[in-house]
């Protein structure tokens, strides 16, 4: 995919033909090639994500004089991810153009990025801002549609299960007949997935169940607010020939997900104060979402 965008030619103007084009670049000191890897606006970052879309004028100047094969900020593309440290469905990304100081005319020097949970969220200035180079850098989140206010502008960025939820650490312990998936908040489990023989499903699942659990509030060993009248509506519907049920205790909600008549395929056990009726519902649409592709 196209990466190094040559600089456009100024078309030859003047009585002779030649001088708006030397009378441009006398005065401008010419256009310099752009790297599509380094995106400067929204639309110039959608255009980063397949650069065979990228068009010179919206992006960053090339830093390795075209040669892209050993260039550092293509290799930063590939090894270096950023992590939104936000666990939420969506942030909103504000844009704030940053000026030199006595700047009245011209564009701005720079760009900070600041990652907020949405328009409504105004205490950011304590966090650490991101930069256009660092948000290309960024996946698992898909990029969402601009945003302007009377703030400023900025974009949506989307989570996916393609990364799990920040601050909830995952282990897996596997054993001859069986695994198990520990899903741990604050250093406290909340959740436990078992099931026999091998791993059949991808990591999605795994990152799924962990944007269902409950934050560091919720991360403790108290009694289960959500009571067992709930359970039907909280019981994911049959997929195929894979049934579920729902087990309410004191301490802990129990998802099982059965195929078949007798073949257990999943059985996940929910614990801690911050499993609401919303959290266990989205815990068992994302068993049975997975479960059943695999």
């Amino acid at each position: 995919m196209p990466i190094y965008l040559r600089a456009p030619e100024a078309p030859a103007g003047g009585p002779d033909g030649k001088g708006w084009n030397r009378l441009s670049l006398n005065s401008h000191g010419g256009f310099l090639a752009q790297c599509a890897l380094r995106p400067r606006r929204w639309g110039a970052l959608l255009e980063s994500h397949d650069t065979r879309r990228a068009r010179w004028g919206g992006f960053g100047s090339c830093v390795n004089r075209g040669n892209c094969d050993d260039c550092p900020v293509r290799q930063a593309v590939d090894e270096q991810w950023t992590v939104v440290q936000m666990n939420a469905d969506r942030v909103l990304v504000r844009i704030e153009p940053v000026f030199a100081p006595g700047t009245l005319f011209g564009g701005p020097d720079g760009w900070r990025l600041w990652v907020t949970t949405g328009p409504d969220d105004r205490d950011y200035s304590n966090r650490r801002p991101l930069s256009w180079d660092a948000v290309v850098r960024v996946r698992g989140w898909d990029l969402g549609r601009p945003y302007i206010d009377e703030h400023g502008e900025g974009f949506w960025l989307e989570r996916t299960p393609r990364v799990p939820a920040w601050g909830c650490a995952i282990t897996t312990r596997t054993r001859p007949s069986s695994t198990r998936h520990a899903f741990r908040v604050s250093g406290t489990r909340v959740a436990l997935l078992h099931h026999y023989g091998e791993c059949t499903h991808g990591e999605e699942l795994l990152n799924a169940l962990s944007h269902a659990c409950p934050g560091p509030d919720g991360a403790d060993e108290e009694r289960i607010p959500v009571h067992w009248r709930q359970a039907p509506e909280m019981t994911p519907q049959a997929s195929g020939s894979l049934r579920f049920g729902i087990d309410v205790q004191h301490m802990s909600v129990r998802v099982t997900a059965v195929e078949g008549l007798r073949n257990e395929r999943a059985r996940l056990t929910l614990t801690g104060s911050g499993w609401t009726t919303e959290r266990v519902r989205a815990a068992g649409e994302a068993l049975r979402t997975h479960l059943a592709d695999h």
